[in-house]
Protein backbone atom coordinates (compact mmCIF):
# COMPACT_ATOMS: atom_id res chain seq x y z
CA UNK A 1 0.00 0.00 0.00
CA UNK A 2 1.13 3.17 -0.98
CA UNK A 3 -0.32 6.38 0.96
CA UNK A 4 0.30 9.85 0.27
CA UNK A 5 0.06 13.23 2.44
CA UNK A 6 -0.27 16.65 2.66
CA UNK A 7 -3.02 17.33 -0.03
CA UNK A 8 -3.37 20.92 1.07
CA UNK A 9 -0.20 22.41 -0.71
CA UNK A 10 1.87 21.80 1.99
CA UNK A 11 3.59 18.93 3.76
CA UNK A 12 3.95 16.21 0.98
CA UNK A 13 4.53 12.79 1.84
CA UNK A 14 4.31 9.14 1.39
CA UNK A 15 4.85 6.28 3.15
CA UNK A 16 4.83 2.28 1.74
CA UNK A 17 3.03 -0.21 3.97
CA UNK A 18 3.75 -3.93 3.65
CA UNK A 19 1.82 -6.87 5.33
CA UNK A 20 0.51 -4.47 7.95
CA UNK A 21 4.00 -2.78 8.46
CA UNK A 22 5.24 0.88 7.78
CA UNK A 23 8.20 0.35 5.40
CA UNK A 24 9.17 3.53 4.68
CA UNK A 25 7.61 6.92 5.16
CA UNK A 26 9.10 10.23 4.11
CA UNK A 27 8.40 13.95 4.02
CA UNK A 28 8.78 15.58 0.84
CA UNK A 29 10.38 18.82 1.89
CA UNK A 30 13.38 16.89 3.00
CA UNK A 31 14.33 16.01 -0.72
CA UNK A 32 13.10 19.67 -2.12
CA UNK A 33 15.03 21.29 0.91
CA UNK A 34 11.82 23.64 1.04
CA UNK A 35 10.39 23.60 4.41
CA UNK A 36 6.76 22.03 4.64
CA UNK A 37 7.85 21.78 0.81
CA UNK A 38 4.90 24.20 0.45
CA UNK A 39 2.72 25.87 -2.47
CA UNK A 40 2.90 21.95 -3.85
CA UNK A 41 1.27 18.79 -3.36
CA UNK A 42 3.79 16.44 -5.59
CA UNK A 43 4.79 13.71 -2.82
CA UNK A 44 6.81 12.16 -6.11
CA UNK A 45 10.26 12.16 -4.48
CA UNK A 46 9.21 10.90 -1.02
CA UNK A 47 7.54 8.19 -3.32
CA UNK A 48 10.38 7.38 -5.17
CA UNK A 49 12.47 6.91 -2.16
CA UNK A 50 9.52 5.06 -0.10
CA UNK A 51 9.42 2.43 -2.98
CA UNK A 52 12.79 2.24 -3.39
CA UNK A 53 13.33 1.21 0.62
CA UNK A 54 11.00 -1.41 -0.42
CA UNK A 55 12.32 -3.17 -3.57
CA UNK A 56 9.29 -2.32 -5.51
CA UNK A 57 7.96 -0.24 -8.52
CA UNK A 58 4.93 2.53 -8.60
CA UNK A 59 3.28 -0.53 -10.76
CA UNK A 60 3.98 -3.20 -8.53
CA UNK A 61 1.51 -0.95 -5.54
CA UNK A 62 -1.68 -2.72 -4.68
CA UNK A 63 -3.40 0.36 -4.39
CA UNK A 64 -2.71 4.27 -3.50
CA UNK A 65 -4.48 5.88 -1.12
CA UNK A 66 -4.71 9.95 -0.33
CA UNK A 67 -5.61 11.87 2.43
CA UNK A 68 -8.19 14.03 1.00
CA UNK A 69 -11.10 14.25 -0.77
CA UNK A 70 -10.85 16.16 -4.31
CA UNK A 71 -14.59 15.95 -4.86
CA UNK A 72 -15.19 17.92 -1.51
CA UNK A 73 -18.22 18.32 -0.40
CA UNK A 74 -19.25 15.85 -3.09
CA UNK A 75 -19.03 12.26 -1.50
CA UNK A 76 -15.99 10.23 -3.44
CA UNK A 77 -14.32 6.92 -2.66
CA UNK A 78 -11.92 6.99 -5.81
CA UNK A 79 -9.64 9.96 -7.76
CA UNK A 80 -9.36 9.28 -11.49
CA UNK A 81 -8.42 12.69 -12.35
CA UNK A 82 -4.92 12.16 -14.86
CA UNK A 83 -4.43 15.81 -13.80
CA UNK A 84 -4.49 15.59 -10.71
CA UNK A 85 -2.66 11.87 -10.32
CA UNK A 86 0.49 13.39 -12.40
CA UNK A 87 0.79 16.46 -10.08
CA UNK A 88 1.49 14.14 -6.98
CA UNK A 89 3.23 11.40 -8.69
CA UNK A 90 5.31 13.01 -11.57
CA UNK A 91 5.30 10.04 -13.84
CA UNK A 92 8.76 11.06 -15.23
CA UNK A 93 10.23 9.60 -12.06
CA UNK A 94 8.56 6.17 -12.35
CA UNK A 95 9.23 5.20 -16.15
CA UNK A 96 6.13 7.47 -17.02
CA UNK A 97 3.88 5.25 -14.84
CA UNK A 98 0.78 7.10 -14.13
CA UNK A 99 -1.92 5.34 -12.14
CA UNK A 100 -5.26 4.96 -13.08
CA UNK A 101 -7.38 5.36 -9.50
CA UNK A 102 -6.28 6.45 -6.17
CA UNK A 103 -8.25 5.87 -3.32
CA UNK A 104 -10.00 8.57 -1.63
CA UNK A 105 -9.63 8.81 2.35
CA UNK A 106 -11.17 11.28 4.25
CA UNK A 107 -8.61 13.69 5.56
CA UNK A 108 -9.81 13.19 9.44
CA UNK A 109 -10.03 9.24 8.90
CA UNK A 110 -6.72 9.64 7.61
CA UNK A 111 -5.51 11.80 10.76
CA UNK A 112 -7.06 9.32 13.20
CA UNK A 113 -6.21 6.18 11.28
CA UNK A 114 -2.14 7.17 12.03
CA UNK A 115 -2.29 7.77 15.58
CA UNK A 116 -4.55 4.63 16.39
CA UNK A 117 -3.69 2.05 13.73
CA UNK A 118 0.19 2.06 15.10
CA UNK A 119 -0.38 2.51 19.05
CA UNK A 120 -0.68 -1.16 19.64
CA UNK A 121 -3.85 -0.46 21.28
CA UNK A 122 -6.97 -3.15 20.63
CA UNK A 123 -9.40 0.36 21.98
CA UNK A 124 -8.87 3.93 22.33
CA UNK A 125 -10.61 6.79 22.10
CA UNK A 126 -9.32 9.46 19.21
CA UNK A 127 -8.93 12.68 18.85
CA UNK A 128 -8.23 14.29 15.75
CA UNK A 129 -8.08 18.40 15.92
CA UNK A 130 -6.54 20.75 12.95
CA UNK A 131 -6.99 23.26 11.03
CA UNK A 132 -9.08 21.60 8.52
CA UNK A 133 -9.47 19.27 5.99
CA UNK A 134 -12.18 18.14 4.35
CA UNK A 135 -14.82 20.32 6.02
CA UNK A 136 -13.80 19.19 9.55
CA UNK A 137 -11.82 20.59 12.40
CA UNK A 138 -12.30 18.33 15.08
CA UNK A 139 -13.23 14.11 14.96
CA UNK A 140 -13.93 12.22 17.87
CA UNK A 141 -13.64 8.43 16.83
CA UNK A 142 -13.57 5.08 18.72
CA UNK A 143 -10.95 2.60 17.56
CA UNK A 144 -11.53 -0.74 18.17
CA UNK A 145 -9.88 -4.21 16.50
CA UNK A 146 -12.52 -3.63 13.71
CA UNK A 147 -11.41 -0.62 12.88
CA UNK A 148 -12.82 3.05 13.57
CA UNK A 149 -16.29 4.75 13.91
CA UNK A 150 -16.18 8.25 13.76
CA UNK A 151 -18.70 9.53 16.80
CA UNK A 152 -18.80 13.41 16.06
CA UNK A 153 -17.07 15.85 13.94
CA UNK A 154 -17.10 19.44 13.82
CA UNK A 155 -16.68 21.76 10.76
CA UNK A 156 -14.04 24.28 9.62
CA UNK A 157 -15.67 26.79 11.00
CA UNK A 158 -15.61 25.95 14.30
CA UNK A 159 -11.69 25.14 13.87
CA UNK A 160 -8.91 25.35 16.81
CA UNK A 161 -6.08 25.23 14.70
CA UNK A 162 -7.20 28.21 12.70
CA UNK A 163 -8.30 29.97 16.15
CA UNK A 164 -4.22 29.57 17.68
CA UNK A 165 -2.37 29.97 14.07
CA UNK A 166 -3.99 33.61 14.05
CA UNK A 167 -2.48 34.60 17.67
CA UNK A 168 0.80 33.51 16.14
CA UNK A 169 0.19 35.48 13.15
CA UNK A 170 -1.24 38.32 14.66
CA UNK A 171 2.05 38.63 17.31
CA UNK A 172 4.32 38.68 14.42
CA UNK A 173 5.64 34.99 15.14
CA UNK A 174 5.15 33.99 11.57
CA UNK A 175 2.23 32.34 9.55
CA UNK A 176 0.75 29.12 10.07
CA UNK A 177 3.77 27.16 9.54
CA UNK A 178 5.27 28.97 13.50
CA UNK A 179 2.20 28.29 15.59
CA UNK A 180 4.34 25.92 17.59
CA UNK A 181 6.46 29.60 18.23
CA UNK A 182 3.33 30.28 20.36
CA UNK A 183 3.43 26.99 22.38
CA UNK A 184 7.15 28.43 23.38
CA UNK A 185 6.01 31.99 24.27
CA UNK A 186 2.92 31.11 26.61
CA UNK A 187 5.61 30.16 29.18
CA UNK A 188 6.47 33.56 29.67
CA UNK A 189 2.73 35.00 30.29
CA UNK A 190 -0.33 35.10 32.25
CA UNK A 191 -2.82 33.22 30.87
CA UNK A 192 -5.69 35.38 33.28
CA UNK A 193 -4.83 38.53 31.82
CA UNK A 194 -6.88 38.48 28.53
CA UNK A 195 -10.37 36.72 28.24
CA UNK A 196 -11.08 35.49 24.75
CA UNK A 197 -14.66 35.30 25.39
CA UNK A 198 -15.27 34.21 21.80
CA UNK A 199 -14.38 30.50 22.28
CA UNK A 200 -16.32 28.77 25.09
CA UNK A 201 -14.98 25.37 26.96
CA UNK A 202 -18.07 23.28 27.66
CA UNK A 203 -18.89 19.60 28.67
CA UNK A 204 -18.40 17.56 25.75
CA UNK A 205 -16.04 20.23 23.75
CA UNK A 206 -16.11 24.05 22.89
CA UNK A 207 -18.05 26.96 21.28
CA UNK A 208 -16.89 29.28 18.97
CA UNK A 209 -18.90 32.72 18.16
CA UNK A 210 -17.42 35.51 16.13
CA UNK A 211 -20.56 37.35 15.50
CA UNK A 212 -19.11 40.19 17.17
CA UNK A 213 -16.38 40.93 14.31
CA UNK A 214 -19.11 39.48 11.41
CA UNK A 215 -18.84 35.78 11.45
CA UNK A 216 -22.29 33.83 13.06
CA UNK A 217 -21.84 30.38 14.39
CA UNK A 218 -24.66 29.06 12.14
CA UNK A 219 -23.87 30.77 8.96
CA UNK A 220 -24.17 28.22 6.07
CA UNK A 221 -20.64 29.13 4.88
CA UNK A 222 -19.34 26.15 2.95
CA UNK A 223 -19.37 28.08 -0.59
CA UNK A 224 -16.77 29.94 0.82
CA UNK A 225 -14.09 27.09 1.73
CA UNK A 226 -12.31 26.12 -1.04
CA UNK A 227 -11.25 29.31 -2.62
CA UNK A 228 -10.52 30.57 0.76
CA UNK A 229 -12.96 33.12 1.31
CA UNK A 230 -13.99 31.84 4.77
CA UNK A 231 -10.54 31.80 5.56
CA UNK A 232 -9.54 35.33 4.61
CA UNK A 233 -12.49 36.31 6.81
CA UNK A 234 -12.39 34.54 9.75
CA UNK A 235 -8.26 35.92 9.90
CA UNK A 236 -9.77 39.78 9.57
CA UNK A 237 -12.37 38.75 12.01
CA UNK A 238 -9.29 37.66 14.55
CA UNK A 239 -7.10 40.26 13.96
CA UNK A 240 -10.46 42.80 15.09
CA UNK A 241 -11.04 40.59 17.85
CA UNK A 242 -7.48 40.88 19.46
CA UNK A 243 -7.11 44.50 18.35
CA UNK A 244 -10.38 44.98 20.56
CA UNK A 245 -8.39 43.65 23.48
CA UNK A 246 -5.97 46.45 22.95
CA UNK A 247 -2.83 44.39 20.94
CA UNK A 248 -2.49 45.96 17.43
CA UNK A 249 -1.46 43.21 15.23
CA UNK A 250 2.30 42.97 15.52
CA UNK A 251 5.21 43.24 12.28
CA UNK A 252 8.44 42.68 13.87
CA UNK A 253 10.94 45.36 13.22
CA UNK A 254 13.56 44.03 11.07
CA UNK A 255 17.62 45.08 10.89
CA UNK A 256 20.09 44.90 8.17
CA UNK A 257 23.51 42.80 9.11
CA UNK A 258 26.18 44.00 6.79
CA UNK A 259 28.36 40.87 8.59
CA UNK A 260 25.84 38.02 7.02
CA UNK A 261 24.06 40.24 4.09
CA UNK A 262 20.52 39.66 5.60
CA UNK A 263 17.80 41.20 7.31
CA UNK A 264 18.03 40.21 10.87
CA UNK A 265 14.17 40.35 12.97
CA UNK A 266 13.43 41.60 16.14
CA UNK A 267 13.33 38.34 18.29
CA UNK A 268 12.31 40.29 21.25
CA UNK A 269 8.49 40.49 22.58
CA UNK A 270 6.64 42.12 24.99
CA UNK A 271 4.82 41.44 27.82
CA UNK A 272 1.25 41.06 26.63
CA UNK A 273 2.36 39.05 23.92
CA UNK A 274 3.18 37.23 26.00
CA UNK A 275 -0.01 37.30 28.34
CA UNK A 276 -1.84 36.52 24.86
CA UNK A 277 0.09 33.63 23.85
CA UNK A 278 -0.59 32.24 27.64
CA UNK A 279 -3.89 32.73 27.02
CA UNK A 280 -4.86 30.82 24.05
CA UNK A 281 -2.25 28.07 24.95
CA UNK A 282 -4.53 28.15 28.31
CA UNK A 283 -8.06 27.92 26.05
CA UNK A 284 -7.20 25.80 23.42
CA UNK A 285 -5.91 22.91 26.41
CA UNK A 286 -9.35 23.71 28.00
CA UNK A 287 -10.65 22.40 24.58
CA UNK A 288 -8.66 19.70 24.15
CA UNK A 289 -9.44 18.28 27.63
CA UNK A 290 -13.49 18.57 27.53
CA UNK A 291 -13.05 16.94 24.29
CA UNK A 292 -10.99 14.05 25.36
CA UNK A 293 -13.25 13.81 28.08
CA UNK A 294 -16.55 13.29 26.07
CA UNK A 295 -14.50 11.01 24.08
CA UNK A 296 -13.04 8.65 26.85
CA UNK A 297 -17.15 8.67 28.19
CA UNK A 298 -18.40 8.12 24.94
CA UNK A 299 -16.52 4.84 24.09
CA UNK A 300 -15.59 3.49 27.74
CA UNK A 301 -11.93 3.68 26.83
CA UNK A 302 -8.93 4.57 28.84
CA UNK A 303 -6.59 4.76 26.12
CA UNK A 304 -6.35 8.04 23.95
CA UNK A 305 -4.19 8.14 20.73
CA UNK A 306 -3.96 11.80 19.20
CA UNK A 307 -3.07 13.55 15.41
CA UNK A 308 -3.76 16.54 13.58
CA UNK A 309 -1.57 19.39 13.38
CA UNK A 310 -2.72 20.45 16.85
CA UNK A 311 -1.28 17.22 18.40
CA UNK A 312 2.14 18.66 17.75
CA UNK A 313 1.02 21.34 20.87
CA UNK A 314 3.53 19.44 23.27
CA UNK A 315 2.23 21.32 26.36
CA UNK A 316 -1.39 20.32 25.40
CA UNK A 317 -0.45 16.91 25.03
CA UNK A 318 1.02 16.93 28.61
CA UNK A 319 -2.00 18.21 30.08
CA UNK A 320 -4.17 15.34 28.19
CA UNK A 321 -1.87 12.45 29.22
CA UNK A 322 -2.26 13.68 33.22
CA UNK A 323 -6.05 13.70 32.67
CA UNK A 324 -8.24 11.40 34.78
CA UNK A 325 -9.40 8.58 33.34
CA UNK A 326 -5.86 8.38 30.46
CA UNK A 327 -4.07 5.46 31.41
CA UNK A 328 -1.83 5.31 28.27
CA UNK A 329 -1.68 8.26 25.62
CA UNK A 330 -0.15 7.53 21.81
CA UNK A 331 0.21 10.78 19.40
CA UNK A 332 1.92 10.05 16.36
CA UNK A 333 4.78 11.89 16.04
CA UNK A 334 4.09 13.40 12.35
CA UNK A 335 0.71 14.43 14.14
CA UNK A 336 0.53 17.24 10.82
CA UNK A 337 -0.92 16.28 7.52
CA UNK A 338 2.37 14.54 6.26
CA UNK A 339 1.20 11.85 8.65
CA UNK A 340 -1.95 11.23 6.84
CA UNK A 341 0.24 9.36 4.32
CA UNK A 342 1.33 6.84 7.26
CA UNK A 343 -2.74 6.89 8.25
CA UNK A 344 -4.12 6.44 4.52
CA UNK A 345 -1.91 3.16 3.74
CA UNK A 346 -2.63 1.89 7.52
CA UNK A 347 -6.49 2.20 6.43
CA UNK A 348 -6.48 1.17 2.88
CA UNK A 349 -4.26 -2.45 4.87
CA UNK A 350 -6.68 -3.03 6.85
CA UNK A 351 -9.59 -2.73 4.52
CA UNK A 352 -7.91 -4.84 2.22
CA UNK A 353 -7.30 -7.38 5.30
CA UNK A 354 -3.42 -6.91 4.84
CA UNK A 355 -3.40 -5.39 8.67
CA UNK A 356 -4.96 -7.03 11.59
CA UNK A 357 -5.60 -5.01 14.75
CA UNK A 358 -3.91 -4.16 17.09
CA UNK A 359 -0.78 -3.86 14.66
CA UNK A 360 2.46 -3.44 14.36
CA UNK A 361 3.42 -0.80 17.46
CA UNK A 362 5.13 1.98 16.23
CA UNK A 363 8.08 2.30 18.48
CA UNK A 364 10.50 4.33 16.17
CA UNK A 365 10.07 7.34 13.48
CA UNK A 366 13.46 6.32 12.34
CA UNK A 367 11.46 5.35 8.88
CA UNK A 368 13.39 7.80 6.25
CA UNK A 369 16.91 6.83 3.82
CA UNK A 370 19.81 5.83 5.50
CA UNK A 371 22.95 6.34 3.34
CA UNK A 372 26.31 3.58 3.28
CA UNK A 373 29.85 4.84 4.81
CA UNK A 374 30.81 5.35 0.95
CA UNK A 375 28.34 8.08 0.52
CA UNK A 376 29.39 9.85 3.71
CA UNK A 377 33.10 9.93 2.82
CA UNK A 378 32.31 11.10 -0.35
CA UNK A 379 30.27 13.43 0.61
CA UNK A 380 33.00 15.07 3.52
CA UNK A 381 35.67 14.18 0.97
CA UNK A 382 34.14 16.50 -1.91
CA UNK A 383 33.31 19.96 0.99
CA UNK A 384 37.08 19.09 1.48
CA UNK A 385 36.59 18.40 5.19
CA UNK A 386 39.10 17.09 7.66
CA UNK A 387 37.58 13.95 9.12
CA UNK A 388 38.27 10.65 11.62
CA UNK A 389 37.35 7.62 11.12
CA UNK A 390 36.42 6.34 14.74
CA UNK A 391 34.33 2.97 14.08
CA UNK A 392 33.08 1.32 16.82
CA UNK A 393 34.62 4.14 19.47
CA UNK A 394 32.55 7.20 18.00
CA UNK A 395 29.81 7.44 20.89
CA UNK A 396 32.68 8.10 23.24
CA UNK A 397 34.34 10.34 21.59
CA UNK A 398 31.43 12.24 20.79
CA UNK A 399 30.32 12.03 24.53
CA UNK A 400 33.83 13.24 25.42
CA UNK A 401 33.28 16.51 23.30
CA UNK A 402 29.66 16.96 24.63
CA UNK A 403 31.19 16.81 28.19
CA UNK A 404 33.73 19.44 27.51
CA UNK A 405 30.54 21.57 26.27
CA UNK A 406 30.88 21.31 22.46
CA UNK A 407 28.29 21.47 20.16
CA UNK A 408 27.74 17.98 18.00
CA UNK A 409 26.14 17.52 14.99
CA UNK A 410 25.05 14.09 15.02
CA UNK A 411 24.01 12.33 11.56
CA UNK A 412 22.85 8.57 12.45
CA UNK A 413 21.18 5.68 10.59
CA UNK A 414 17.79 6.15 9.13
CA UNK A 415 16.04 9.86 8.89
CA UNK A 416 13.36 10.05 11.37
CA UNK A 417 9.97 11.61 10.80
CA UNK A 418 8.04 14.80 11.71
CA UNK A 419 9.25 17.75 13.02
CA UNK A 420 11.31 16.67 16.13
CA UNK A 421 14.70 15.30 16.15
CA UNK A 422 15.02 11.63 17.85
CA UNK A 423 18.83 10.78 17.76
CA UNK A 424 19.15 10.54 13.55
CA UNK A 425 19.36 13.80 12.40
CA UNK A 426 20.26 16.08 15.92
CA UNK A 427 21.98 18.78 17.03
CA UNK A 428 23.78 18.02 20.93
CA UNK A 429 24.93 19.43 23.38
CA UNK A 430 25.33 19.44 27.77
CA UNK A 431 21.82 20.07 29.06
CA UNK A 432 23.61 21.41 31.89
CA UNK A 433 24.70 24.64 30.60
CA UNK A 434 22.41 26.98 29.78
CA UNK A 435 25.16 28.92 27.50
CA UNK A 436 24.72 25.49 25.09
CA UNK A 437 21.03 26.38 24.69
CA UNK A 438 21.83 30.24 24.01
CA UNK A 439 24.10 29.44 21.50
CA UNK A 440 22.04 26.78 20.13
CA UNK A 441 19.51 29.34 19.39
CA UNK A 442 21.67 32.48 18.88
CA UNK A 443 24.26 31.45 16.74
CA UNK A 444 23.18 27.55 14.76
CA UNK A 445 19.82 28.00 14.96
CA UNK A 446 19.41 32.14 14.56
CA UNK A 447 16.07 32.36 15.85
CA UNK A 448 14.08 33.59 19.14
CA UNK A 449 16.50 33.18 22.07
CA UNK A 450 13.13 32.55 24.47
CA UNK A 451 12.29 29.59 22.74
CA UNK A 452 13.03 26.10 24.87
CA UNK A 453 15.04 23.32 23.84
CA UNK A 454 14.36 20.04 25.08
CA UNK A 455 16.53 16.99 26.63
CA UNK A 456 16.93 13.19 25.60
CA UNK A 457 17.84 11.15 27.98
CA UNK A 458 18.11 7.30 29.14
CA UNK A 459 14.85 5.33 30.11
CA UNK A 460 16.61 4.49 33.41
CA UNK A 461 17.10 8.48 34.65
CA UNK A 462 13.34 9.17 33.73
CA UNK A 463 11.95 8.81 36.92
CA UNK A 464 14.68 11.25 38.47
CA UNK A 465 14.50 14.09 35.62
CA UNK A 466 10.56 13.81 34.14
CA UNK A 467 8.65 11.84 37.20
CA UNK A 468 7.58 8.91 35.24
CA UNK A 469 9.23 5.82 33.70
CA UNK A 470 6.36 6.00 31.25
CA UNK A 471 8.12 6.00 27.61
CA UNK A 472 8.49 9.34 25.65
CA UNK A 473 9.78 8.15 22.63
CA UNK A 474 8.62 11.12 20.81
CA UNK A 475 9.41 14.29 22.45
CA UNK A 476 5.85 15.16 21.64
CA UNK A 477 4.37 15.35 25.29
CA UNK A 478 5.43 17.54 28.20
CA UNK A 479 6.45 17.32 31.65
CA UNK A 480 6.68 18.70 34.33
CA UNK A 481 10.51 18.99 34.94
CA UNK A 482 11.43 17.55 38.73
CA UNK A 483 13.61 19.54 41.30
CA UNK A 484 17.00 17.47 39.91
CA UNK A 485 16.02 18.05 36.03
CA UNK A 486 16.12 21.81 37.02
CA UNK A 487 19.24 21.26 38.63
CA UNK A 488 21.11 18.86 36.63
CA UNK A 489 19.62 19.69 32.68
CA UNK A 490 18.50 23.34 33.16
CA UNK A 491 19.11 23.86 29.59
CA UNK A 492 16.25 21.96 28.69
CA UNK A 493 13.61 22.98 31.44
CA UNK A 494 11.35 25.81 29.69
CA UNK A 495 10.49 29.01 32.17
CA UNK A 496 6.86 27.26 32.94
CA UNK A 497 9.18 24.80 34.62
CA UNK A 498 8.14 21.80 31.62
CA UNK A 499 10.53 19.90 29.50
CA UNK A 500 9.31 17.80 25.80
CA UNK A 501 11.56 14.78 27.06
CA UNK A 502 12.55 11.77 24.11
CA UNK A 503 13.26 8.35 25.83
CA UNK A 504 15.65 6.08 24.85
CA UNK A 505 16.23 2.33 26.19
CA UNK A 506 20.16 1.37 26.70
CA UNK A 507 21.19 -0.47 23.95
CA UNK A 508 24.61 -1.87 23.09
CA UNK A 509 23.97 -1.85 19.32
CA UNK A 510 22.33 1.28 19.08
CA UNK A 511 25.20 4.62 19.20
CA UNK A 512 22.58 6.74 20.09
CA UNK A 513 22.17 4.87 23.57
CA UNK A 514 25.77 4.31 23.93
CA UNK A 515 27.04 8.10 23.53
CA UNK A 516 24.29 8.85 26.24
CA UNK A 517 25.98 6.11 28.80
CA UNK A 518 29.36 6.72 27.69
CA UNK A 519 28.27 11.06 28.58
CA UNK A 520 27.09 9.49 32.19
CA UNK A 521 30.48 7.80 32.94
CA UNK A 522 32.51 10.54 31.83
CA UNK A 523 30.90 13.61 33.76
CA UNK A 524 29.24 11.31 36.55
CA UNK A 525 25.73 13.12 35.83
CA UNK A 526 22.54 11.49 34.37
CA UNK A 527 22.76 10.27 30.79
CA UNK A 528 20.67 13.20 29.40
CA UNK A 529 22.23 15.35 26.86
CA UNK A 530 19.89 18.77 25.13
CA UNK A 531 18.65 17.58 21.41
CA UNK A 532 17.38 19.61 18.79
CA UNK A 533 16.35 19.28 15.20
CA UNK A 534 19.37 19.07 12.53
CA UNK A 535 19.04 22.13 10.50
CA UNK A 536 18.74 25.84 10.65
CA UNK A 537 15.94 28.20 10.82
CA UNK A 538 15.63 28.36 6.90
CA UNK A 539 15.77 24.77 5.90
CA UNK A 540 14.08 21.44 7.12
CA UNK A 541 15.91 19.09 9.25
CA UNK A 542 18.64 17.30 7.04
CA UNK A 543 18.03 14.04 5.05
CA UNK A 544 21.27 13.59 2.81
CA UNK A 545 25.00 13.48 4.18
CA UNK A 546 25.86 16.43 1.59
CA UNK A 547 23.29 18.42 3.30
CA UNK A 548 24.49 17.72 6.88
CA UNK A 549 27.49 18.70 5.62
CA UNK A 550 26.65 21.81 4.00
CA UNK A 551 24.43 22.48 7.43
CA UNK A 552 27.26 22.36 9.62
CA UNK A 553 29.68 24.22 7.29
CA UNK A 554 27.21 27.14 7.50
CA UNK A 555 27.09 27.42 11.14
CA UNK A 556 28.84 27.73 14.45
CA UNK A 557 28.82 24.15 15.51
CA UNK A 558 31.79 22.85 16.96
CA UNK A 559 31.77 18.60 15.37
CA UNK A 560 29.96 16.87 13.16
CA UNK A 561 29.49 12.88 14.21
CA UNK A 562 27.78 11.18 10.49
CA UNK A 563 28.61 7.54 10.23
CA UNK A 564 31.75 6.18 11.99
CA UNK A 565 33.47 9.70 11.07
CA UNK A 566 34.03 12.60 12.97
CA UNK A 567 34.71 16.40 11.56
CA UNK A 568 35.80 18.95 13.91
CA UNK A 569 36.02 22.43 13.99
CA UNK A 570 38.24 25.10 15.22
CA UNK A 571 35.84 26.64 17.84
CA UNK A 572 36.65 30.00 16.45
CA UNK A 573 35.80 29.35 13.44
Amino acid sequence: MLGLGGPYYHDASACVVIDGRIVAFAEEERFSRRKHHKDSRSCAVATAYCLAEAGISLADVDEIAIAFNPAWPEPSDTCTDAELIAELLDPTLFDHHLPKQLTVIEHHLAHAASAFHPSGFDEAAVLVVDGSGDGISTTLAHGTTSGLKILRQRPFSQSLGWFYETVAEHLGLGNWTSSGKLMGLAGYGNPDRYTLDFLTPSPGGYHLDLSRWGIRPDEQVDDQYTDLRYYRRLKAAYTAAYTDLGIAPHRRARTYNPTSGRAVPDTSFHPEHADLAAAAQHLLEQCLIELAREALATTGATRLCVAGGVGLNCSANGRLAALRGVDELFVQPAAGDAGCAIGAALEVALRRGDLALPGHVMTTAALGPAFKEAAIQAALTDFGMAFHDHGDDLPAVVAEHLALGHTVAWFQGRMEAGPRALGQRSILADAHRTSARDHINRHVKHREEWRPLAPVLLEEAAPTLIGTSTPHPFMIVARPATDAARELIPATVHTDGTLRPQTVTRDGTDPYARMLASFAEQTGRPPALLNTSFNHEAEPIVCTPRDAVATFAATRLDALAIGSFLVRKDRGS
